[in-house]
């Protein structure tokens, strides 16, 4: 009985109203839970990242297979490194199923026109979303993350706040939040939150210690490392007039033995092509 009535007939009600309630929230929250498990079971996110030419976008690109083709499903690629065109060209210009579009527009003096990059950026967005919608969306591909980054996202915070391209801004970190900010809203809040296979391509830049190089890190914004489920490092090494290029598994969420495994995914020896690609990644296991 309600403590706050002497009407047990009342009490009765109350308790089933608030019951049935409690019972319809707890469903939806089921619901909205199993959905979740089964995403983050289904659907890749991946990091690949290393030097320039080595092979980034192309290991992405496999995601797209034959039988996938065959099936009507598409892969939507933001090409802000500009370079993933060159893939499509190549490989797969007659393939309507790989959607590639560089969003960025400069102005006449080469600097970004941030309305029209954003404006591109979110029309490719709702495309992508149509198919998704349709069960026709294989993946997305950003690829040039660090230049989505520097190239827009901190053209947009130096054109705010009046700071040209040589301006220190050590001295000026409340200006930060202007640049991570859209970078992180359409990144990680839209393009990583679709239900589908997500990869992010970066090229590595130096790490520092104490002033001294010590190595090489993803030129992502730190935080959207902490998204992913797996991350590759790429590099490509010559000897003997033969490119070796490897994929290094870093980290795999669901594949943990694999992590510290080195993968020859292309070898062009005098001008012979073998691509091999990395399996788990074409079938989605990673």
């Amino acid at each position: 009985m309600s403590w706050k009535t002497q009407n047990k007939n009342e009490a009765i009600t109350t308790d089933e109203k608030t019951k049935g309630t409690f019972a319809i929230g707890r469903e939806a929250y089921l619901a909205k839970r199993k959905i979740a498990q089964e995403r983050n079971k289904n659907f890749l996110c991946v990091g690949i990242w290393g030097a320039p030419k080595s092979a980034k976008s192309g290991l992405a690109a496999d995601i797209l297979s034959e039988e996938d083709i065959k099936n009507g499903m598409h892969v939507f690629v933001w090409d802000y490194d500009n370079r993933f065109i060159d893939v499509k060209r190549n490989h797969y210009a007659n393939v309507e199923n790989l959607v590639v579009f560089n969003p960025i527009e400069r102005h006449p003096d080469t600097l970004v026109d941030i309305k029209a990059t954003k404006h591109n950026a979110e029309m490719h967005y709702q495309e992508a979303m149509s198919f998704l919608e349709q069960g026709k969306l294989k993946a997305v591909i950003v690829d040039g993350a660090d230049k989505f980054l520097t190239d827009v996202c901190e053209t947009y915070m130096r054109v705010k706040h009046n700071l040209d391209a040589d301006t220190v801004i050590k001295q000026l970190p409340f200006v930060w939040g202007d640049r991570n900010t859209p970078y992180k809203n359409f990144l990680h809040k839209k393009i990583l939150e679709m239900d589908c296979h997500r990869i992010v391509i970066a090229h590595s830049k130096d790490k520092y210690v104490d002033g001294s190089p010590v190595g090489t890190i993803a030129n992502w914004h730190e935080s959207t490392e902490d998204i992913f489920t797996s991350t590759i490092k790429m590099d490509r090494r010559m000897s003997k007039g033969t490119a070796t290029f490897t994929a290094l598994i870093e980290a795999s969420a669901t594949k943990p033995e694999l992590i510290g495994t080195r993968h020859i995914v292309l070898t062009i020896d005098n001008g012979k092509v073998d691509w091999k690609g990395l399996d788990v990644l074409k079938k989605g296991e990673l």
